[in-house]
């Protein structure tokens, strides 16, 4: 029966309130376009017309040529990391698409949704982003007086940060003040020389560049961009890089107050990995991991898997570099196991991948080149700060290539576990040869089959939208 006009024009709104909730929660463009399409062809609209940006999502429905297609658009704001609200919100996805709820259920679960608060007090998540930078200086070498102020520094920062946030300030300028804290107390512990020699001061604002980046969509941003997406991807890069460009300004302004006072801040360019303290930084790694699925308000159960994830990618890239490879190709196979490891294992877990795969690979930011780069610059050091850089750079970017390739592997391995786990006999009986199937185009990390019961996201029907 076909629809009318009112019926379509509310499952239009329906579905673009879905979307606005994946994609605020920092879903890819991708999944976010697939959920919405094969939801909406679900609801009995299978030709819909789907296109989303940063910023908006827009759906078209084609009505023959008597009629003229019904286009509704939703413009998306900007809203705090919260795992849980995007887990809830993937699982409303997917129960639309197996079960096909009445509307006024799907519209009163997204009012719900909205309208809720984060699962946990805010200062668990100050708590978590405290832990997070302890975690990470430790992992970079520090000791503990160095480990105890960067946990302390990113806390105040982040109260900071809060305070900002409701004054409406513009992302760069929070970013700049931040840089500016964590470089200000690396200044003061220098000048009044508490640290020992060799435990390496400037690793609070290391530690502190790496959980002020680590909530950055670089995920999101190259998915996007391998999935065809490139508005969005250059959208989200943008973001990245004024949040960079933040940070340096911050990092210039008080490197300068610390030359000028006589204050070294340089930064030793090697930290050497020795064999004996291997399994503090993973043990570090994993708790950097499992703390920045907290401070992003994920399930316990999910920052215990991202922990997880954080442990093997730190041990991967540490063996790696142990192996004589360079930072930006260990960081490269760490992120794909994250991703790989992240996927296969969240369809059991029922936790969207993206989740695991950002915590994840939080221990391997690259906030000690950055920061190395920075003040290099700063003083002079050309050739050694945009050297640093490059490597930074590249590691963000085999950080994010990495994790989305993992996904796209991840079917394969699921196959052959599948058909591994067959006796023998009926191995024989049913040899393993690759299904022919029409695949979506691109990995899944949050969304339709991005995680939980139902069919294989190789075989959902409606799997997405041609990139726009």
């Amino acid at each position: 029966m076909e629809l009318q006009e009112h019926q379509v024009r509310r499952i239009l709104d329906v579905i673009l309130r879905l979307g606005e909730v994946l994609l605020a929660s920092q879903a890819g463009t991708a999944d976010v376009a697939a959920s919405i399409a094969a939801v909406t062809a679900a609801y009995g609209l299978p030709d819909a017309q789907v296109d989303v940006t940063a910023g908006s999502i827009t759906v078209s429905v084609p009505r023959g040529v008597p009629n003229a297609p019904l286009t509704a658009m939703w413009l998306v704001g900007s809203r705090s990391l919260d795992y849980t609200r995007l887990y809830d919100a993937t699982q409303l996805a997917q129960r639309m698409l197996d079960e096909r709820p009445d509307l006024a259920e799907v519209e009163a679960e997204l009012e719900r949704l909205s309208a809720s608060g984060h699962p946990y007090p805010r200062w668990v998540s100050t708590l978590a982003l405290g832990i997070m930078a302890s975690a990470l200086s430790l992992l970079l070498g520090a000791g503990g007086l160095v480990v105890l102020v960067a946990g302390i520094t990113t806390a105040l920062i982040d109260r900071v940060g809060r305070v900002l946030n409701r004054g409406r300030v513009p992302l760069l300028f929070q970013q700049v003040v931040a840089a500016g804290l964590a470089t200000g107390v690396t200044i003061g512990l220098d000048a009044i020389g508490r640290v020992p020699a060799g435990e390496g001061p400037s690793l609070v604002v290391a530690a502190n560049i790496a959980v002020l980046l680590s909530g950055m969509a670089t995920v999101g941003s190259m998915q996007d961009a391998i999935t065809g997406y490139y508005l969005t991807a250059t959208s989200r890069g943008v973001e990245i890089l004024l949040s960079s460009v933040g940070i340096l300004i911050g990092v210039t302004i008080a490197v300068r107050v610390g030359l000028a006072t006589g204050v070294d801040l340089s930064v030793s360019p090697v930290i050497p990995v020795a064999l004996v303290n291997v399994a503090t930084r993973v043990a570090a790694g994993a708790v950097g991991a499992a703390a920045a699925a907290v401070a992003g308000y994920a399930p316990l159960r999910a920052a215990a898997v991202a922990g997880a994830a954080g442990a093997a990618g730190t041990l991967l890239f540490l063996g790696a570099g142990l192996a004589g490879a360079d930072p930006v190709s260990s960081s490269f196979v760490a992120a794909i196991v994250i991703g790989l490891a992240g996927t296969v294992g969240a369809r059991r877990l029922r936790i969207p991948p993206l989740l695991i795969a950002m915590a994840g690979i939080v221990p391997l930011v690259p906030g000690l080149s950055l920061y190395r780069g920075f003040v290099s610059l700063l003083t002079g050091q050309y050739a050694a700060g945009f050297d640093s850089l490059v490597t930074a750079a590249g590691t963000a970017l085999a950080l994010g290539g990495g994790v989305v390739l993992g996904p796209l592997l991840a079917p394969s391995i699921r196959r052959e576990l599948a058909h591994l786990s067959l006796p023998r006999a009926e191995r024989r009986t049913h040899p393993h040869r690759p299904r022919i199937t029409r695949r979506r185009a691109g990995p899944t990390l949050a969304g339709i089959g991005a995680a939980g019961p139902g069919p294989d996201p190789e075989t959902r029907p409606g799997g997405g939208a041609d990139p726009g």
